[in-house]
């Protein structure tokens, strides 16, 4: 069933005259896990936008399940989709639980409290984070590397059926790295969420995402199964670093950049 349609969409910011999104047309399946991939200013978190309802092409639709996605309300979004962005900063200081507990203020009513239920999510969702240890501690005292779990671990809270990313592990060390995008591959595969995520990992990519979008200065220059959009040629093209593939030990794909010879005098 196809989640998401982009009819030739079109979208530019007013003040910048530089930069163009355009899709003539993009589809997203229910359950799929997709990656959008491309160099700075790509489009990668502007398309991620318009999926969301937060900006409005100037042209064309974005539909959500074969409707304007304008034509929902905020509090169905909020239920049905979550959104991780690069930094959040808070107006007042909070504690991590707190800053968890907000993915269940969509169920609440205007005064309604958090119950012991919405408490047994919110600490699944720190357990599955490796963020249960912060909880009483103040938001602003974490690494860029901590606070990017817990948001995730906000975003889960909510118990979305969409879920959507921009550049989650950003400042994660490598470790967390792996076990964000594990977190995300389990909960595809045991829960049937939908998981759009914009990223420059390359070997993340390659071993956790179903379908990779590779973006090139607004537009798709590819889209596909990992194994078919990741070959060095393409990658070189969209985000002009040159790389060799590999092939591990359990012949999974890697991509190792190769630096660029020093000109001989």
């Amino acid at each position: 069933m196809n989640l998401f349609d982009l009819q030739n969409v079109s979208f530019h910011f007013s003040n910048s005259s530089s930069f163009e999104l355009e899709f003539k047309d993009l589809s997203i399946n229910q359950g799929e896990c997709v990656g959008f991939l491309g160099a700075n200013g790509a489009g990668k978190s502007t398309l991620l936008r318009l999926l969301a309802g937060f900006l409005k092409p100037q042209k064309g639709k974005v539909l959500f399940e074969h409707k304007p996605i304008g034509t929902y309300g905020a509090g169905e979004l909020a239920r049905r989709m979550a959104f991780v962005a690069q930094a959040t900063p808070f107006a007042f200081p909070l504690t991590v639980g707190e800053i968890v507990e907000m993915g269940r203020y969509p169920y609440l009513g205007r005064f309604g409290r958090v119950s012991a239920k919405d408490r047994d999510i919110c600490r699944n969702a720190m357990e599955l984070c490796d963020v249960v240890e912060f909880q009483n501690r103040s938001y602003d005292q974490l690494s860029g590397g901590e606070k990017q779990r817990v948001l995730l671990a906000s975003a889960l809270a909510q118990t979305p059926e969409v879920l959507l990313l921009d550049e989650p592990t950003l400042s994660l060390d490598l470790a967390h790295q792996l076990r964000f995008f594990d977190i995300l591959q389990k909960l595809h595969r045991t829960q049937g969420l939908t998981v759009l995520v914009a990223t420059h990992e390359l070997n993340l990519a390659a071993q956790f995402l179903d379908r990779v979008v590779l973006m090139k200065k607004g537009t798709i220059d590819a889209d596909g199964i990992p194994a078919k959009v990741l070959a060095p040629a393409r990658i070189h093209s969209a985000l002009h670093v040159s790389v060799e593939k590999l092939k591990g030990r359990s012949r999974q794909t890697y991509f190792a950049p190769v630096a660029k010879k020093a000109a001989k005098k």
